[in-house]
């Protein structure tokens, strides 16, 4: 009985090497997690920046044609007519004269006895707040 075989408590050898290689299975599962989501958030970015750069692109292009519109006869024609009333040599400048009665919206007489009306709501409104009794 001397050459008994002890028990073994514990870990196996092949139950320590699925121990590690499960903790290394782990380790990499999370950091290709945290890489996915990196790498979807630098998609996200990059399609953010690109919209914005062809936005830019698009308002440099039209300012260049603006800075170049600005620069010939019919934009300081239209200008000089529309900011300073000016006209060519020739040309008669109208302007209309309208009576200030025609800038008063008109209402019909029926609608303008209907608020002056006895049953109209304003006068009860008028009594609750101004009339003493």
């Amino acid at each position: 009985m001397a050459t008994t075989a002890k028990k073994r408590s514990g870990v196996s050898a092949t139950q320590f090497v699925a121990l590690i290689v499960a903790t290394i299975a782990l380790s990499l599962m999370v950091d290709f997690g945290r890489k996915a989501a990196l790498s979807r958030r630098l998609q996200l970015e990059d399609a953010r920046l690109n919209q914005g750069i062809e936005y830019e692109e698009n308002r440099r292009d039209y300012l260049e044609w603006l800075k170049g519109y600005v620069q010939t006869d019919n934009f300081v024609d239209s200008w000089a007519r529309r900011e300073w009333k000016m006209v060519k040599p020739g040309e008669t400048s109208v302007v209309p004269n309208l009576p200030e009665a025609s800038l008063v919206p008109q209402t019909h007489p029926q609608q303008q006895e209907s608020l002056y009306s006895e049953g109209a709501h304003w006068r009860e409104w008028w009594g609750l707040f101004f009339d003493d009794g």
